[in-house]
């Protein structure tokens, strides 16, 4: 592990490309994050009320993100400010906690070269590595689990997780906490912890002690009230249309391409697909039977992650990530314990069926592997022209930003395709339309990116002269209209 894991922080740091995308969910973590240091978490928190409320499609972003992310950045953001490529470390750094972790987790569970091939299989995956330029969830989240999952471990290492230690017990509750603070799914780590303490005490429920058995869950649901007080976020944030029939249609869909991009074999579907489903499930099957209170944890934690991150309406293949480590866990199982005929010669292992599950996964590796050098010359020169990815930091946006700064009074509504963007960058509230009416309705500026109309309306200018509208300000990618507001 200890030559794996820097090799895989090196590749992904390769990987990564000065700038940052223009997908702005990433600008709220970092906002909250910046409230941290600068003492206005109201005032942000009012700020995307404002923002959200006065969209087009108000589901399009929870109020407040869970804290646990921001908190981590805040630091980072104090020490470098809007510097993507460092604060991007942090991502790396999540991403070898999870391997490492993970692999503490599953090294006691299978053999030692499966465990050891699962995480290097993991880490060698492009779509893992990539996502190490973006600043998201997925890898603090990802990195709180596996620590759990592994204190879990630790809790029970002397017996039953009712006969812990009490401050180990309250740990792991606070750990669970940390894990639901950081992704709203993590509140499966709840019933993962309840699976294990229900399969522990089976034949023991009468002597046990009951203060001890709700210790974490008492302890997970005070420090969840405690933060909320001092942080609030929405526990069970709510969106249009949300709920399980989501979850189905992802699974039908989405999911299923996601799976097989995260395990390193993009395009895979079809009865390729259908049998790594069916060993993942066939692993499952074997480990309840094999060692039920040691992997009902796990399998409860990642199906319960699934169904709850599956039941808001959005659609992206990253909400995936936290699940498909396990999935290839358990499939890795499942091969390890194909019962292939008794070995004729003695020199062959008895854990020959191990030993082909490591073998798959070499080939996986090397696969992985052989995928990498194009993208990390392609990243290397995109960096060495001085290029930035298209985005709130690039060169070209800066003027407008400067411009909105200018011309706008602090309590101005500006009109944005990238509302979030924009509050974090002007300190202006803002409205996030398609539609013209909702503008002129809205806002008292609009923020135009010529020739492009995704996620904004076009206006021309003899559009805005009947409207009544004035160019404040523009260039050769943006112009800031003021909006007349129709009277009423």
């Amino acid at each position: 592990m200890l030559v794996i894991l820097p090799v895989v922080a090196v590749l992904a740091v390769s990987l990564h490309r000065s700038g940052h995308t223009w997908g702005d969910d990433f600008t709220l973590y970092l906002r909250q994050a910046k409230s941290l240091v600068d003492g206005n978490v109201g005032q942000v928190i009012s700020d995307n009320h404002f923002n959200v409320n006065n969209a087009a499609r108000p589901s399009f972003s929870p109020y407040v993100y869970p804290w646990g992310f921001p908190v981590l950045l805040a630091p980072f953001l104090r020490l470098f400010g809007l510097a993507y490529g460092r604060l991007k470390l942090v991502e790396v750094a999540c991403m070898v906690g999870f391997l490492w972790c993970f692999h503490e987790v599953i090294r006691r569970r299978t053999h030692r070269w499966v465990a050891v091939g699962i995480v290097a299989s993991l880490g060698t995956t492009l779509y893992y590595l990539l996502h190490t330029d973006v600043l998201l969830s997925e890898y603090p989240y990802m990195f709180a689990a596996a620590a759990t999952l592994w204190w879990l471990d630790r809790c029970r290492r002397n017996g039953p997780l009712h006969h812990a230690p009490r401050n180990e017990l309250i740990v792991l509750g606070l750990l669970a906490m940390v894990v639901f603070n950081t992704r709203r799914e993590g509140l499966a780590m709840v019933p993962a912890i309840a699976a294990v303490q229900l399969l522990d005490l089976r034949g023991s429920w009468r002597g046990a002690d009951r203060r001890r058995i709700a210790t974490p869950y008492v302890t997970f649901a005070t420090s969840v009230v405690l933060l909320q007080f001092m942080l609030p976020s929405a526990l069970a944030p709510e969106y249009a249309g949300s709920g399980l029939g989501q979850t189905w249609k992802k699974l039908k869909g989405p999911f299923r391409i996601a799976f097989g991009d995260q395990l390193g074999l993009p395009g895979m579907k079809g009865i390729a697909l259908l049998a790594v489903f069916l060993l993942v499930v066939a692993g499952i099957v074997v480990r309840l039977r094999a060692a039920p209170a040691d992997d009902a944890g796990l399998a409860v934690f990642a199906a319960g992650s699934m169904v709850l991150v599956g039941m808001i309406p959005a659609v992206d293949e990253r909400y995936l990530m936290a699940v498909t480590p396990f999935g290839l866990y358990f499939a890795m199982q499942a091969v390890a314990a194909i019962p292939l005929p008794r070995p004729v010669l003695r020199s062959v292992p008895r854990d020959t069926a191990a030993w082909l599950a490591a073998a798959l996964l070499a080939a996986l590796v090397v696969v992985n592997i052989s995928r990498l050098p194009t993208p990390i010359s392609d990243a290397r020169a995109f960096d060495r022209s001085g290029q930035i990815v298209d985005g709130p930091a690039a060169p070209y946006v800066q003027p407008a930003w400067s411009a909105v700064r200018t011309y706008t009074h602090q309590d101005d509504v500006v009109a944005f395709f990238k509302v979030r963007a924009l509050t974090l960058y002007t300190d202006r509230r803002g409205v996030q339309s398609s539609d013209l009416e909702i503008v002129r309705e809205r806002a008292d500026y609009y923020l135009m990116r010529k020739g492009r109309s995704t996620g904004q309306p076009l206006v021309t200018d003899t559009q805005a002269a009947s409207l009544g509208w004035a160019n404040v300000w523009s260039d050769d990618s943006w112009v800031l209209w003021r909006v007349n507001r129709p009277a009423g």
